[in-house]
């Protein structure tokens, strides 16, 4: 009998054990599903951070001046541009001997288009003002991304012209909306995808980075192809020249006083 009750009890607790064992397996599952889908993300944009060079060699960056040219369309144009952090940039455009220029102090966008008939700076629309503010961001949206007020959700793999990329949705404050795809070994930026609103028109617009090269311990992107429905609209920019932490008057970010 005690037999009997010694080999029925070791069958229930088998049959409890295993039980257990897959109760214990299946909320592991839980929990490390869980973990996972809310890390991933942040995971893969630290990555992104390690591959540009780290943070240390991200924040030692104070200024940045670049030279180079943009165009396409059948003209081309030297092109400066010139950053201090946290948030200031200017870009100045030559082309038939006139001088296009773009900026943004930390609170006000303004330009100077003399194509445009008006050869007095003037201030730009908020729309542009927020382009404006994100052209001033030297270490790019990923980077420090919730302190900027930005959300981000990854939404899985794709395949990029041959490339394997990460798909990660960015949504701001305003609640809008920008997708960036970083390379699934390098973890650099490839591409880019944004709604931009011009001339009352609403269109996508798509940013693609190459030719990556090291400067001042940080991964910079060369080239720009800037494209609207997956057509090449003319705006291709390439870097020349990369100055690390020049000396640079703040003055040149602050909109002139119109001439009287």
């Amino acid at each position: 009998m005690v037999g009997l009750f010694l080999f029925e009890s070791k069958q229930l607790n088998h049959k409890y054990m295993k039980k257990l064992s897959v109760f214990i397996l299946f909320f592991l599952f839980l929990v490390f599903s869980f973990k996972t889908s809310a890390q991933s993300v942040d995971d893969i944009i630290n990555k992104h951070i390690e591959a540009l060079g780290g943070m240390d060699s991200l924040n030692a960056i104070k200024t940045l001046k670049m030279t180079g040219k943009f165009g396409g369309g059948g003209f081309e144009a030297p092109v400066t541009i010139t950053m201090k952090r946290p948030d200031m940039v200017r870009m100045e455009m030559n082309f038939q001997g006139n001088s296009m220029v773009t900026a943004y102090d930390g609170t006000t966008a303004w330009q100077i288009n003399p194509w445009s008939g008006k050869p007095d700076p003037e201030k730009m629309p908020a729309e542009r003002t927020k382009d404006m503010k994100e052209m001033a961001d030297i270490d790019g949206a990923l980077v420090n991304y919730k302190q900027k007020g930005y959300t981000a959700e990854l939404m899985g793999k794709e395949d990029m012209e041959g490339s394997e990329v990460y798909k990660i949705k960015l949504t701001d404050k305003d609640g809008d909306v920008r997708f960036s795809y970083l390379d699934a070994q390098s973890y650099l930026l490839l591409k880019e995808t944004q709604k931009r609103k011009i001339n009352e028109k609403e269109i996508e617009a798509e940013k693609y980075f190459g030719n990556y090269q090291k400067f001042g311990g940080v991964m910079m992107a060369l080239s720009m192809d800037v494209r609207a429905k997956g057509e090449t609209q003319g705006q291709i920019g390439t870097v020349e020249t990369v100055e690390i932490n020049p000396v640079v008057d703040e003055t040149i970010f602050k909109m002139p006083e119109t001439k009287k």
